[in-house]
């Protein structure tokens, strides 16, 4: 199934989207998300939840979260299993043409859980039309999805790019993924 990420990309960019799915008792996005504007690390529940609840701080909430779209609730494609508070995985984009999976710390192995992982595996193919960037970001690790193999980058770098493609050698196409440091100031090429 291709994954239309037209409505959260354009929720990212700052556009309002409608919300297909309410979010309903789901607030998993509260745990696994960065919020630097209340000094929120990612995989702690952040201070302002109140369970069963929701934000303490709505009417006031940071940009960061005002901006905020969890694909499940604008993706009629995406099905109740892919509900972030039941999948442990909370479906994303920064730009065009990625998806990233914020997972859940206390389920660190669920993007491997099927369904999951085959579809990951599915949208990062790169030989099908509509193909994505698929970023998987757990306990403080960042890895790329490849058909072929998960690419391990390490610790995340927050601030620092990632490219990722495929090298060709000798007629063999080898999956790659790096992080990549914009050039100092004032650098030219």
């Amino acid at each position: 199934m291709p994954l239309d990420l037209t409505a959260a990309e354009s929720r990212s960019a700052g556009a309002t989207t409608a919300a297909v799915k309410p979010c309903g008792e789901c607030n998993l996005c509260c745990k696994v998300l960065r919020v630097n504007a209340v000094e929120k690390p990612a995989g702690v529940w952040c201070q302002h939840l109140i369970q069963g609840a929701g934000c303490s701080i709505h009417a006031i909430k940071p940009e960061e979260c005002s901006r905020f779209q969890c694909f499940w609730t604008v993706s009629d494609q995406l099905g109740e299993e892919w509900r972030p508070i039941r999948s442990k995985l909370v479906l994303w984009s920064n730009i065009e043409g990625r998806l990233i999976v914020d997972v859940d710390p206390s389920s660190p192995g669920a993007w491997r859980r099927e369904p999951y992982y085959s579809q990951l595996k599915a949208w990062a193919d790169r030989s099908r039309p509509g193909h994505l960037e698929v970023l998987v970001r757990v306990k403080g690790r960042l890895y790329v999805v490849f058909p072929e193999e998960d690419v391990d980058l390490g610790p995340e770098r927050p601030h620092i790019s990632v490219a990722s493609g495929y090298l060709v050698e000798a007629g063999r196409r080898t999956p790659y993924a790096r992080f990549v440091e914009a050039p100092p100031a004032g650098a030219t090429a």
